[in-house]
């Protein structure tokens, strides 16, 4: 039988329990809501020859970078593929091929295959949010905004999920520079549904990259944060609000929001390895003493050096090993990402490989305090922001900072604050980089363009430097 979702999107299956479980899964998951997988195993239940649903719980399981994600994925798949897969929609049956690319390690070819199911049916949420999701965990940022921007004419405010469109089509444009525009969209989004937690990620990005963390704890500070029905964005949530206060050097809050919240039950997820080493670098980098926090991390690192999914993580445990000086395992890390090097069959895939491994072998030097190396590598790929190992700006702009404290340590002092100075061009409210500039310029011997960058970093709002 044929019923239709709350889109009107056609859907094969013989049961409408099955259609109302599965209506469920896909607005949980635009939420975030640890029940979507319930919802969804329900919908099998209610028809276990129910194709879509089959691939669909398969999506969610690579989507969540679990170690060894393909593996049950594959048996998603593989019960997708048993079902009758000849008398299912075409919108159906490319959904499924697109998840054997995907388990396959094809995703440049899951993305075609969700393209041209979008171009066909522009209101499928769920294929919406996985185009939106791979294309930033793969670095293509026309692509994260342009995914949602095609098809945005098609939406209206009264169809289901609105507001979960405009908060992926507000972070898209906020990567790609539109500032004003995307805090328009983002607002929209969270006055139309508060509950639309990338939405609240994505208006945290636009205070972030305009340096308005005075505004993005005001922003942040409006919501109650009950979110323990959500999976781990909220803590990446905590995460942000942490980099809002180190960047106005309050690094006391900051470092009671890393213990009590976004770091406090560390497991080997991506984003609990990311979170946590891309703050405690952050921390370090400013002479704070973390005491045994990165140890606490090891044991999580140790599980992700052969479970390797998304480079950008590989550089955070790349920081995790280095600073525990386990030379060895960082070691078969870095091995581990030149063989991904060397195995790359297309131009991205090569970007991707050729900049894990020049930040893991920096990052191994700067773990050694060989600065000179660190910026070596840093060097020749620091352009366009690190951009081919995925993520935001904001998640990558550690790596940009790194190069910079990098050349103060290496008394590379000129390389240094012209790093400085260039983070300054695209981030003038941001206080820790007026404090890193002004330390390269007196170390350069202008004395005079210190005070006056130390003075600038004390006068922008809610500074904490001078305190």
């Amino acid at each position: 039988m044929v019923f239709t979702d709350v889109r009107g999107l056609k859907l094969t299956t013989s049961s409408s329990k099955a259609v109302e479980h599965f209506n469920d899964a896909i607005a949980a998951n635009a939420e975030y809501r640890l029940i979507a997988v319930d919802h969804i195993q329900k919908a099998i239940e209610a028809d276990p020859n129910f194709t879509y649903a089959h691939c669909v719980l398969g999506c969610f399981l690579m989507g969540a970078e679990v170690l060894a994600p393909e593996g049950a994925a594959r048996a998603c798949l593989e019960a997708a593929e048993a079902t009758n897969i000849g008398a299912v929609t075409e919108r159906e049956r490319a959904s499924v091929a697109a998840l054997r690319a995907w388990v396959e390690k094809r995703q440049d070819d899951a993305i075609a295959i969700w393209d041209q199911i979008m171009n066909e049916n522009p209101t499928d949420l769920f294929t919406l949010q996985l185009l939106h999701y791979r294309n930033f965990w793969l670095g293509n940022e026309k692509a994260i905004r342009d995914s949602v921007g095609r098809h945005f004419n098609r939406w209206s405010p009264d169809m289901p999920n609105y507001s979960n469109v405009l908060g992926m089509y507000c972070f898209g444009v906020n990567e790609n520079g539109d500032h004003t525009r995307a805090l328009e969209l983002g607002r929209k989004a969270i006055d139309m549904n508060k509950d639309d937690l990338w939405a609240v990620h994505a208006v945290a990005h636009v205070l972030n990259d305009v340096s308005d963390q005075h505004a993005g704890i005001s922003f942040m500070d409006q919501f109650d944060k009950e979110w323990s029905d959500r999976n781990a964005i909220r803590e990446h949530l905590w995460w942000h609000e942490a980099l809002f206060y180190w960047e106005l050097a309050d690094f006391d809050h900051a470092l009671k929001l890393y213990d009590e919240y976004f770091a406090k039950n560390i497991t080997p997820f991506y984003l609990d390895v990311q979170n946590s080493a891309s703050m405690l670098w952050r921390f370090e980098s400013v002479g704070i003493d973390v005491g045994n926090r990165w140890s606490i991390l090891e044991e999580a690192a140790l599980k992700r050096v052969e479970n390797r999914y998304i480079p950008f993580t590989d550089i955070h445990v790349a920081m995790i090993l280095g600073r525990n000086g386990n030379k060895s395992k960082l070691s078969k890390l870095i091995e581990g990402v030149r063989s991904d090097n060397g195995k790359a069959h297309n131009a991205r895939l090569h970007a991707a490989a050729e900049t894990d491994l020049g930040v893991c072998e920096a990052i191994e030097a700067y773990c050694s305090k060989d600065y000179a190396r660190a910026v070596e590598k840093l060097i020749p790929i620091h352009g366009d922001n690190f951009r081919p190992l995925g993520a935001s700006n904001a998640q990558r702009d550690v790596l940009g900072l790194t190069l910079g404290i990098a050349a103060l340590k290496s008394k590379d002092y000129g390389l240094a604050r012209g790093i400085f100075s260039q983070r300054l061009e695209a981030k003038p409210g941001d206080q820790m980089t007026w404090l890193f500039y002004a330390n390269a310029s007196e170390q350069a011997g202008d004395k005079d363009e210190a005070v006056r960058a130390r003075a600038r970093a004390a006068s922008l709002p809610g500074s904490h430097l001078f305190s």
